[in-house]
C-alpha cells in the first residue's frame, strides 16, 4: 500500500492552522481585560455624564458635601473645636474651611466602583465590596475634612500642602489599595467555595 505525495499534501493542508485561528485565540485570551477597561471607561463616562450635568450639581452635589460638613463638625465637636456647619462651610472663631466639589470624594468613589463593578467576578462579591469600599472612602474623606480643618486651626501654613498634595496621594493610593485587596479577597473566596 503506498503512500501519494498528493495525499500527505492533502494532509498537511488539512492540519495547517487557519491564519485566524492565532487572532482568535489571542483575542479570546484578551477579551476579560478588555471587557474590564471598556466597563471601566463606560461606567466612568456615565459618572461624569451624570455627575457634571446642571441636575446633578444643583439638586445632588450641595446636599453631599452639606453631609460632609455637618458630619466633620460633629466629629470636631467632639474634640472641643466648636464649629458650625452651614451648607458646605465648617467655621469657628479660629478656621473655616470650604468644601467644594473635588472635596466630596465622589469621584474617587466612582473610580473604585467603576473598577470594582467591571471586574470579573461574583456579583455577591462586587455588592459586597462595592458597600464597603464606599463606606471607606466616606468615612476617609470625613478623616481628611477633619486633619484639614485641624491643620487649618494648629498648622496653617501646612494647610495647602496637606489639602492638595498630601491628602490627594493618600486618596488615590487608598483607593487603588482597597481595590487591589477586593480583588485578592475575591479570589480567595472564590477558591475556597470551589473547595
Amino acid at each position: 500500500m503506498g503512500y501519494s505525495p498528493k495525499k500527505k499534501a492533502l494532509k498537511n493542508k488539512q492540519q495547517a492552522p487557519s491564519p485566524l485561528a492565532g487572532v482568535r485565540s489571542n483575542f479570546r485570551q484578551k477579551l476579560p481585560v478588555i471587557l474590564f477597561v471598556f466597563g471601566f471607561a463606560t461606567l466612568m463616562i456615565l459618572f461624569y455624564i451624570f455627575w457634571l450635568s446642571e441636575y446633578c450639581q444643583t439638586n445632588i452635589q450641595p446636599h453631599i458635601v452639606s453631609a460632609n460638613a455637618r458630619l466633620s463638625s460633629v466629629i470636631l465637636n467632639i474634640f472641643g473645636m466648636e464649629t458650625t456647619a452651614l451648607k458646605e462651610n465648617i467655621s469657628s472663631q479660629r478656621f473655616s474651611v470650604n468644601i467644594a466639589r473635588g472635596c466630596d470624594a465622589m469621584e474617587a468613589m466612582a473610580l473604585f466602583a467603576s473598577a470594582l463593578l467591571s471586574f470579573p467576578a461574583k456579583w455577591k462579591f462586587k455588592l459586597i465590596g462595592f458597600f464597603s469600599g464606599i463606606a471607606l472612602l466616606f468615612s476617609l474623606n470625613i478623616l481628611r475634612v477633619v486633619t484639614l480643618f485641624l491643620t487649618g486651626v494648629y498648622f496653617p501654613k501646612a494647610f495647602e500642602i496637606m489639602h492638595v498634595e498630601v491628602w490627594q496621594v493618600v486618596f488615590i493610593i487608598f483607593a487603588l489599595g482597597l481595590w487591589v485587596f477586593w480583588i485578592k479577597l475575591t479570589r480567595k473566596e472564590a477558591r475556597h467555595v470551589a473547595q
